[in-house]
């Protein structure tokens, strides 16, 4: 079993369903199929074959999602960066990791131009809406442009990402993480009724901690008896506030699951009682949220 298991699953069993929201932008699982095999060879033309590194430097939104799949799909690694640490801190992960692409969206598109400047051979790819920044290539070109690929089929024992320590204790290390790793734990988490079949994961922690991006794996293999998949993404950016988080949830009328460890706040005993009704739980990871 690869991290592409759970899409080819929806892509066989309910190919129309509903599988992210992104603002006002939604797809089924049959266009992110498409997308992520358009991808993955747009990212196989750009010269990440198997095991070579693609990084990402963004905040959340759909299209990291379909990076994370489409990059195994391609038979890369995906790395993705800490939007919190420093250009420096960030150059020395790219060094380390070898990447020979870097994706960024525009809170990151200054960011990366320095990067590449500084890590000889980096080839950036701009994934936002809006104007193109000179010498980036443009990721919906990038995929319009490319024919759908096969998936790679990865094996259990390859390696499918890296995942650089906070650096608290030390050091930063990159942590690699086979695709046998990742659907252990994606098993793990369904084993313990996290993620029912009509779950909605509503992506507000940043997508580049796995503790938030190792959920999308879960709730692609979430299918239950039943066999369907009906489970949704909604994918929100880093800074998002409680209300238009809530706004969101209310309009799926569906439960929620969400990392506790980022988002409690947004469903605190002052908040909208239509919108907490549709609140399942937390999924709770790492340390403790900090009380101020």
């Amino acid at each position: 079993m690869n991290t592409t298991h759970g899409l080819r699953r929806a892509l066989q069993i309910n190919p129309d369903g509903l599988a992210t929201v992104f603002g006002d932008r939604r797809r089924n699982w049959r266009e992110i199929g498409e997308r992520v095999s358009r991808l993955a060879a747009g990212l196989r033309a750009l010269g990440a074959g198997p095991g070579e590194r693609v990084a990402v430097l963004s905040l959340n939104s759909d299209r990291y999602l379909e990076l994370y799949l489409a990059t195994a799909w391609a038979g890369a690694v995906i790395v993705p960066l800490n939007i919190r640490w420093s250009p420096l801190e960030n150059e020395d992960a790219l060094r380390d990791c070898r990447a020979g692409v870097l994706v960024v969206d525009k809170a990151f598109a200054s960011t990366g131009a320095s990067l590449a400047k500084a890590v000889s051979g980096l080839k950036l790819v701009y994934a936002d809406d809006g104007n193109v920044p000179a010498e980036m290539e443009d990721y919906e070109a990038l995929l319009a442009r490319s024919e759908p690929m096969p998936d790679a089929m990865r094996t259990r024992a390859d390696l499918a990402g890296i995942f650089y320590t906070g650096g608290t204790t030390g050091r930063s290390k990159g942590v690699m993480l086979s695709h046998g790793n990742l659907m252990a734990n994606a098993l793990n988490a369904l084993g313990e009724g996290m993620f029912p079949a009509s779950a909605i994961y509503l992506h507000a922690a940043p997508m580049f901690h796995l503790a938030n991006g190792a959920a999308m794996y879960s709730l692609l293999l979430s299918g239950g008896s039943k066999a369907t998949v009906t489970a949704s993404i909604i994918v929100l950016i880093a800074t998002l506030a409680a209300a238009d988080a809530g706004s969101s949830v209310r309009s799926q009328r569906r439960s929620v699951v969400l990392d506790a460890r980022q988002d409690v706040d947004l469903f605190t005993p002052a908040a909208e009682s239509d919108t907490r009704r549709y609140y399942r739980g937390p999924k709770y990871n790492g340390g403790p949220k900090s009380i101020y």
